[in-house]
């Protein structure tokens, strides 16, 4: 499921091009593998955000030309190589989604730029998206998507990025950072909240 909404998020719903410059916020499940689909979609530029280190050190190796621990790190960066301009692509792939990330992409974007959401905001939800009709977003013709399956449907992309895993084109072994039993459960979930993995597997064996 990450491997396709991350995959998705890049290819189909932000529609990254060969030259792009494209910022992805959160390189969990999906972040990475929006890292992974933004460098098939020849992204020249493509810049990893995470406070954790661990997941910008896989950012680099599937496909990440920058890291940075945060945003406003990434939307300076990626101003000075546009000319002020800003990315084309954000894409905010956190785990917990506020107002703020949306304000933040959109704000790292350049003009008629596209900011892709693929995150789940808490029920009680406080903080308030900028929509579309916003002064903000009006001035910029920015355009916010947001998305729950990245517009990557199954018949759409399986059988696609399984060709490109077997070509190995599409990396899925590394990103699987360790392995459970059953038993391990709980701890799994505490190595995944915690930030230590980007993808842990329970084996039932």
């Amino acid at each position: 499921m990450a491997v396709g909404t991350g995959w998705g998020a890049a290819v189909y719903a932000a529609e990254t091009r060969p030259g792009d410059v494209v910022i992805v916020m959160g390189i969990g499940g999906v972040g990475i593998n929006a890292v992974q689909g933004a460098a098939h979609a020849g992204a020249t530029t493509l810049i990893a955000v995470d406070p954790v280190d661990l997941k910008r050190e896989v950012a680099m190796e599937l496909g990440a030309t920058h890291t940075f621990a945060a945003i406003e790190e990434a939307d300076g960066f990626a101003k000075s190589i546009t000319n002020g301009q800003g990315a084309d692509r954000a894409i905010v792939t956190v785990d917990v989604l506020s107002g703020t990330h949306v304000a933040q992409a959109v704000a790292a974007i350049r003009k008629a730029g596209t900011a892709v959401v693929i995150a789940v905001a808490p029920s009680q939800y406080e903080g308030g998206i900028p929509h579309p009709s916003s002064g903000a977003l009006a001035h910029a013709e920015a355009d916010p998507r947001e998305r729950c399956s990245a517009s990557a449907t199954l018949v759409r992309t399986f059988l696609a990025r399984s060709r490109l895993y077997r070509a190995g084109q599409l990396k899925l072994d590394e990103l699987v950072t360790r392995t459970y039993t059953l038993d391990e459960v709980v701890p799994a979930y505490e190595d995944m909240t915690a930030g230590r993995n980007i993808r842990g597997v329970i084996v039932f064996d």
